[in-house]
């Protein structure tokens, strides 16, 4: 903001002083660039100095209340700074004497044009930066929410998988699932203030809660990977892997005469995530969820979208990689 404002006023002011003052800016333009540059700087320093206390303190609402107040302090500010520079590199003057100068000839014309048109650029160039920023933070809210659904959705699930177990288990095996869980939670809590995560972190993780499902299906669960090694040193969003296995268990059969195989795999720059079809009643429960949430995340974090398959007999999501 700073930078912009200060080149376009110099393009700007220069005609407007040679039409104010003709040849006495034309016949010592070396000096008025060396008196003005400097000045200008520090103008436009302390303007918005200004133009950021007053947005963030005062009349954040009332726009035109702000740009007259703004206005004036600009016009008080370069005064103040033209008395000084007057006093220091030209004829000396006093506090008076400079005031009834002012108004008694087309300097105050100027000072008040380019006073306003200063200011009319820095508001413009805040407000825009303004509305960028919100749009950011929205973002970064609707993201925030997505993130937080995913964990009492995992949770749910697996609560119900432990609820099996210990009607179906033996009490071993149920201690060995919570530990299991403790790990994958472990996960979860250490990464949940990241959106992005290595490959390498999240296989290792779903790998872990592979096992879990492992326990609870036996057989009828199989999970399969197989990844370029320079694929698992790029980047992947926080649980997506998850997600999706977890997506395919829930609508789909798994059973030992019907397992459900799900294979993660690496393809043009990609991770696909494919399972076997074996679709259960249509009275399953859908959050609505899943793959949805996934694809507003990735396209918040990368501006990208996955890609869904249906097939006959197979489903898959492609994800990119980042």
């Amino acid at each position: 903001m700073y930078i912009i404002t200060m080149f376009i006023s110099l393009l700007l002011f220069l005609p407007i002083d040679i039409i104010t003052y003709g040849n006495s800016v034309m016949n010592n333009i070396d000096q008025y660039f060396l008196v003005n540059i400097p000045l200008l700087f520090v103008i436009i320093f302390f303007y918005t100095l200004g133009v950021f206390y007053f947005n963030n303190t005062f009349w954040s609402k009332k726009i035109f209340l702000r740009i007259i107040i703004e206005s004036l302090y600009a016009i008080i500010v370069m005064n103040v700074l033209m008395f000084i520079v007057q006093n220091l590199l030209m004829t000396k003057v006093n506090p008076k004497e400079f005031i009834l100068k002012i108004f008694e000839d087309k300097y105050f014309f100027t000072t008040l044009l380019e006073s306003l048109f200063i200011i009319l650029l820095m508001e413009i160039i805040f407000l825009y930066n303004k509305k960028i920023e919100n749009e950011l933070e929205k973002e970064k809210f609707k993201y925030d929410q997505l993130k937080t659904q995913l964990n009492p959705h995992f949770l749910f699930n697996s609560l119900n998988i432990l609820l099996a177990m210990v009607y179906k288990r033996e009490p071993k095996e149920s201690a060995d699932f919570i530990e299991k869980l403790s790990d994958v939670y472990r996960y979860i809590l250490t990464n949940d203030n990241k959106s992005l995560v290595l490959v390498k972190e999240e296989i290792e993780f779903i790998d872990k809660y592979g096992e879990i499902l492992k326990a609870r299906f036996n057989d009828g669960f199989s999970l399969n990977f197989n990844l370029k090694e320079e694929d698992v040193k790029k980047k992947i969003l926080l649980m997506s892997l998850q997600l999706l296995v977890e997506n395919a268990v829930k609508h789909n059969i798994t059973c030992n005469q019907t397992p459900l195989i799900i294979n993660i795999f690496s393809e043009n720059n990609s991770i696909v995530v494919s399972n076997t079809k074996n679709i259960r009643s249509k009275d399953v429960i859908s959050t609505g969820i899943g793959l949805d949430n996934l694809n507003q995340r990735y396209k918040i974090v990368a501006n990208k979208e996955i890609e869904i398959i249906n097939e006959d007999n197979i489903f898959k999501v492609i994800i990119p990689l980042i």
